[in-house]
């Protein structure tokens, strides 16, 4: 039987201090967990980088086809929903430097993959960062998502708000991913000010705006709620494997997320072959493997407590 990889207690930052300015790939000695995934990781992830293309020819697309000769609203909107559901993959490669081994691939590819997301790339890669350290804890940014009922989650939301303020008033980015986040802030800012100065600011909210709320309770829910709700803070058991084939490319594979969390050098397109090879190390290890996807799951503060305390 072919032994799975160890996987790393956190993410690849998750050594670094809080501010996240000291990263685990600046080290010099080889990591044996990379040296382990080598097989699943290409030197420049080609199918992040085409999804990346793809995103963009389809959100830019979608706006010079109706402004020329546009189509039914239905497929605008859902051509709108389709590109920005493909920001999560996009950035979240990135952030574990999946992408490229140089750095600054992996940020340019975020900061354009994030683009049509509406969100600052680097504040956003050091709270994702956070989630790996601190996976289903009290203090972990994303149990804001699952923790309770799926469909009280935009009452939730605030407290996603509220957190955000208090990274954004600590502010754990350096000088040059500061910048970095308001110019990109500022392009989004001007691409707004400019269709409302052109009368197109309604175009913007059917094609933008309303694409980007669907996309984003979509992406909640297979990427925050499905794979962490009711689960314990721990690395094997903190995060569920929903094997159902429909559901892989609907989520582009997300529905193995306990692979990433495991191992977050693999690539999100390797993680069903990642599951198959190491079935058995998972099983051996408690990781939670379901293979239905409309089954009750719900967990309520004090029972995500109990369970932490139990595991």
């Amino acid at each position: 039987m072919r032994k799975g990889p160890q996987p790393r207690a956190a993410a690849r930052s998750a050594s670094a201090a809080p501010g996240g300015r000291k990263s685990h790939w600046t080290t010099k000695r080889p990591s044996p967990i990379l040296t382990a995934v080598k097989q699943y990781h290409p030197t420049t992830d080609w199918g992040t980088l085409g999804l990346l293309a793809l995103q963009h020819a389809l959100f830019w697309g979608n706006l010079a086809l109706w402004w020329i000769r546009p189509l039914p609203v239905a497929v605008h909107v859902g051509v709108g929903i389709v590109a920005i559901h493909l920001a999560f993959t996009i950035w979240h490669e990135a952030v574990h430097r999946n992408v490229s081994r140089r750095g600054w691939v992996n940020d340019v590819t975020g900061v354009l993959g994030m683009f049509p997301y509406m969100t600052p790339y680097f504040i956003q890669r050091w709270v994702h960062l956070e989630h790996h350290r601190r996976l289903n804890e009290p203090a972990d940014p994303n149990l804001v998502y699952a923790e309770g009922p799926f469909w009280t989650l935009p009452f939730r939301y605030p407290r996603a708000l509220r957190y955000a303020r208090q990274v954004l008033r600590d502010d754990p980015r350096t000088p040059g991913e500061r910048f970095a986040d308001r110019v990109a802030m500022g392009v989004l800012a001007g691409v707004w000010a400019g269709a409302w100065w052109l009368g197109a600011a309604d175009d913007l909210l059917l094609l933008w705006a309303l694409p980007l709320v669907v996309a984003k309770l979509f992406m909640d829910w297979y990427i925050n709620w499905l794979p962490h709700v009711g689960l314990p803070a721990d690395r094997f058991a903190g995060t569920r494997i929903v094997d159902v084939p429909w559901l892989t490319p609907l989520v582009l594979a997300h529905n193995y997320h306990a692979v990433h969390h495991l191992w977050p050098g693999v690539p999100w397109h390797r993680y069903p072959v990642v599951f198959r090879d190491r079935h058995a190390y998972l099983v051996e290890h408690g990781v939670p493997i379901e293979r239905a996807v409309l089954v009750p799951r719900r967990c309520t503060p004090a029972e995500r407590r109990a369970r932490s305390l139990a595991g």
